[in-house]
């Protein structure tokens, strides 16, 4: 009797050390558990915070970049609207006239490949017209050299100011509308204009 009373007193210690180990297993593997649950849902928090970071960073400067878009369109549109002021009172000590066949030259040479040959016509609109002569082109021509021969076309385009220049064939010709010169030199333009606005330099 007392010999089976020691085996269950015995059998009993060594269950509740086993429960109690068990327990402290478990407690062990709950508390890691935990802490894991824990690390990852702070790594979750801070990925989610930095992608919202991110997000932010990203859409304030799409605003900043739209914002300076619009500026700069703003003074693109400007610039043409202003040109009438500058056929009335010219632009730093150019009259409208002198810049008009600046630009007739620019374009005839460029259509003759500047060899001075052939017969060019000059398309304006309806409003310049009247700032280009007969002894303007003449003088053009005489300053291209060789035997070029330059007329006023009777067609006129719609333009703000400028002109198209072709040859009198109609093969080739060059627009140096100020329209068509701001889309072709427009990075460059843009570039200078975001400088002056946005960075203070002039």
């Amino acid at each position: 009797m007392e010999d089976a009373q020691e085996e269950q007193a015995r059998i009993l210690k060594e269950a509740r050390e086993q429960v109690e180990e068990r327990l402290e297993r478990a407690k062990a593997e709950i508390e890691t558990r935990k802490e894991r649950y824990i690390d990852a849902e702070r790594d979750k928090a801070a990925e989610n915070k930095e992608r919202i970071i991110r997000a932010k960073r990203l859409a304030a400067k799409k605003l900043r970049w739209d914002m300076e878009e619009e500026m700069i369109k703003r003074v693109f549109d400007e610039s043409l609207k202003r040109l009438p002021q500058i056929k009335e009172s010219g632009f730093r000590g150019s009259t409208y006239s002198d810049i008009l066949a600046g630009l007739i030259k620019e374009a005839a040479m460029s259509v003759t490949g500047g060899t001075g040959n052939g017969e060019l016509e000059v398309l304006l609109s309806a409003d310049d017209a009247g700032f280009v002569t007969g002894e303007v082109l003449d003088a053009i021509a005489h300053e291209i050299g060789g035997g070029i021969k330059i007329s006023i076309s009777e067609e006129r385009i719609k333009t703000v100011g400028g002109a198209i220049v072709r040859r009198a064939d109609g093969k080739i010709e060059v627009n140096n509308t100020f329209e068509d010169r701001m889309k072709r030199l427009s990075s460059e333009l843009r570039e200078h204009v975001a400088r002056t606005l946005f960075h203070g330099e002039a």
